[in-house]
């Protein structure tokens, strides 16, 4: 059987593992959030890049659809100015040419709309280049970024198994009923059944310990806990 002495030695080793569980249990509870943010933020330049070029290829269409109909109605008119020539009546004339120039209205605004066209796919242009430009500047640094948090996810899960299986080769060196209270304590808390006193104050539950009991707690000779919280209480500096 360990003396207390020994019992605290090996509780000291215990919370360092403790804190460190914890702290790369924050890391990989939060850094899954920061990727996530991160993906939302490349698809949102991914959508916006799209939706402009989606814009500027609806107004590419729109054109073409206008050109060729502008052709087709201008062969149209053509065709109709000579079918006018051998009308035999006024009347037929004239209707004729009120439908010639129905068509010819039709073609100027249409004519009038491809010119608009041109106008608004050059602004479109501008403006994709301008968000292109802006994603080759952030896309890159955010997906540099991403997949350093996953390497770096990787890297925390393979450590916290390391600290674990340290931590697993600690408690057998205490003696039973410390061990057995360490691991009841750590239940009950879910962080670790051991905390630190800093000058007076339990790093477990943050509360001021009477100056007399941290004198004593700080010779790290009796198991003695927290009144407050029920972690076992040890003294070491902090690194």
């Amino acid at each position: 059987m360990g003396t207390a002495e020994e019992d605290i030695q090996f509780l000291i080793q215990l919370i360092k593992k403790d804190l460190e569980i914890q702290k790369k249990k924050r890391y990989l509870d939060s850094t899954p959030g920061e990727i996530a943010e991160l993906d939302k933020a490349i698809k949102s330049m991914d959508e916006k890049l799209k939706s402009e070029q989606d814009a500027v290829a609806a107004l590419e269409s729109e054109k073409r659809t206008l050109v060729s109909k502008v052709k087709s109605q201008n062969d149209e008119i053509n065709k109709k100015k000579l079918e006018r020539e051998n009308l035999k009546t006024n009347k037929e004339y004239k209707a004729m040419g009120n439908e010639i120039e129905f068509l010819i209205d039709k073609v100027d605004m249409e004519e009038e709309r491809i010119i608009a066209i041109l106008d608004e796919i050059v602004e479109e242009n501008k403006e994709l280049s301008k968000i292109q430009e802006k994603i080759n500047a952030e896309k890159d640094l955010l997906v540099e970024k991403k997949t350093g948090l996953e390497k770096g996810l990787e890297a925390e899960r393979e450590s916290l198994s390391l600290i674990n299986d340290e931590k697993l080769r600690i408690l057998p060196h205490l003696s039973e009923k410390v061990r057995k209270m360490y691991e009841r304590i750590l239940i009950a808390k879910g962080d670790s059944g051991v905390a630190n006193l800093i000058g007076d104050i339990c790093q477990g539950c943050y509360s001021r310990i009477p100056a007399q009991k941290a004198v004593e707690i700080r010779r790290n000779d009796k198991i003695r806990k927290c009144e407050y919280c029920g972690r076992i209480l040890v003294y070491y500096e902090k690194e």
